[in-house]
């Protein structure tokens, strides 16, 4: 997904920005600290979000001055200095109207813009985003009520910058893996320098919002993650509470950018388009189908004790045994993500017999693999399949052990009357999809 970019002059300052999509409305993204607009072609998971708003608006991005690809000798700006970038911005995308989507700090920017451009602001989404400089938004300021401890934040941010990208990174993304975090924390480094860093983030201190978010005129969608340890989700709840026409989506993830978590990204898509279309347009036709999810059990404690060479020869083993059975069963491998595996199935029958004979050999490679299954409509748009179907399936597998296939009562009804044997397992709360009766295939 390679992007021309693009620059634009606010205030003598070089603001670099990027446009995905021809159609639709137009959606500024206002980011956060951390931004680099060519290091966001390296993150999967990141691309896929843009190419899913591609489908339906033009989406807008840009770094701020100081960050990313914009002028890195500019002087950070404050809060109420980085309204005239947006402004620019929109200006050189050609947008009378749009719509300002707000992540983390970003939020807080998108806010002051939509209170002094309301003429401007068609919607309002805020992402993870502040109303203040408080733990808890429902309790008054205080030296003991403050988001961070901002001394020791401060401090390690300069002392030793390198142990503070990985803190933040545990922080941003807690349970990743130590590789995700490393990711993150190289992606950290590159936005900015120490010193840009704290300049931006001492905007938040002593910031509060509070008593303008009654002054916001345009309809507004607030997204926050139930588990953010940066913001406190009670922000997300304060903001929807005290923002007239204010629709609220909770997730549940501790993600603190969710789009960047594969199981949560097609809600926060699906949400932002109904949002702004009043409906889901999508650019192929749905179809219904049968999605299997595979994972391998313990897979980093396999590699330390078989050695890299090895773990590797063994992957490649499994992977070319799992794609020749599922083609062998009429499917179709849609991705091979980490130690996991995604196919799609037109018939259930299949799905479930190919995730048998795939586990069986799984075993006798001596690669311990759990299977999950649902079934689903799911749609195709730039080479990529979306729907939570999707993400179900990988939930499902999630509470599967090792040589288990587990399939929601969904796939079990699809093929009632057929050879096919299932115990119950009981009802599961999947994470960030609700409760759901799973069986197991004997």
């Amino acid at each position: 997904m390679m992007q021309t970019t693009k620059y634009v002059k606010s205030e003598g300052v070089s603001i670099a920005y990027r446009i995905s999509g021809e159609a639709g409305p137009t959606l500024l993204h206002v980011p956060g600290a951390i931004s680099n607009l060519a290091l966001e072609e390296t993150i999967p998971n990141r691309v896929r979000y843009i190419e899913q708003m591609s489908r339906f608006c033009r989406a807008v991005r840009f770094d701020k001055r100081a960050t990313g690809l914009s002028d890195r000798s500019a002087a950070p700006p404050t809060f109420a200095q980085q309204v005239p970038d947006v402004e620019a911005v929109r200006q050189a995308s050609g947008a009378e109207q749009l719509a300002l989507l707000g992540l983390s700090q970003g939020a807080a920017v998108a806010i002051l813009y939509a209170l002094k451009f309301p003429e401007r602001v068609t919607h309002l989404i805020l992402v993870d985003g502040v109303c203040c400089d408080a733990r808890d938004p429902y309790l008054p300021m205080s030296d003991t009520n403050t988001l961070d401890d901002w001394p020791r934040f401060f401090g390690l941010m300069q002392d030793d910058f390198e142990a503070f990208t990985f803190r933040f990174a545990s922080i941003c993304f807690p349970g990743a893996t130590a590789a995700a975090h490393k990711s993150f924390a190289e992606f950290l480094k590159a936005t900015a320098n120490p010193s840009a860093f704290e300049a931006l983030w001492r905007g938040v201190v002593a910031i509060d919002l509070r008593p303008v978010l009654k002054e916001i005129a345009c309809p507004t969608l607030v997204v926050h993650a139930r588990g953010d340890q940066h913001h406190p989700v009670v922000h997300g709840r304060y903001l929807a509470e005290h923002i007239r026409r204010a629709r609220y989506l909770e997730l549940d993830t501790a993600f603190h950018v969710p789009t960047v978590d594969q199981a949560i990204s097609d809600q926060v898509a699906t949400a932002i388009e109904e949002f702004l279309t009043g409906d889901i347009h999508h650019t192929a036709e749905r179809r219904f189908a049968t999605l299997l999810f595979t994972d391998i059990v313990d897979s980093t404690a396999q590699q330390r004790a078989r050695g890299d060479r090895e773990w590797r020869a063994t992957l490649e083993a499994h992977e070319a045994t799992t794609r020749r059975l599922v083609e062998q069963f009429g499917g179709h491998v849609i991705a091979v993500e980490g130690d996991g595996v995604v196919a799609e199935f037109p018939a259930a029958g299949e799905s479930l017999r190919a995730a048998r004979l795939i586990v069986a050999a799984a075993r006798e490679q001596n690669v311990p693999i759990r299977a999950g299954l649902h079934a689903g409509e799911l749609y195709e748009a730039g080479g990529q399949r979306f729907g939570i179907c999707i993400s179900i399936a990988a939930r499902v597998a999630a509470q599967a052990g090792a040589d288990e296939v587990l399939a929601t009562e969904l796939v079990q009804g699809l093929v009632e009357g057929s050879d096919l044997s299932f115990t119950p397992r009981g009802e599961f709360n999947l994470k960030g999809v609700g409760l759901r009766r799973l069986v197991q295939l004997v």
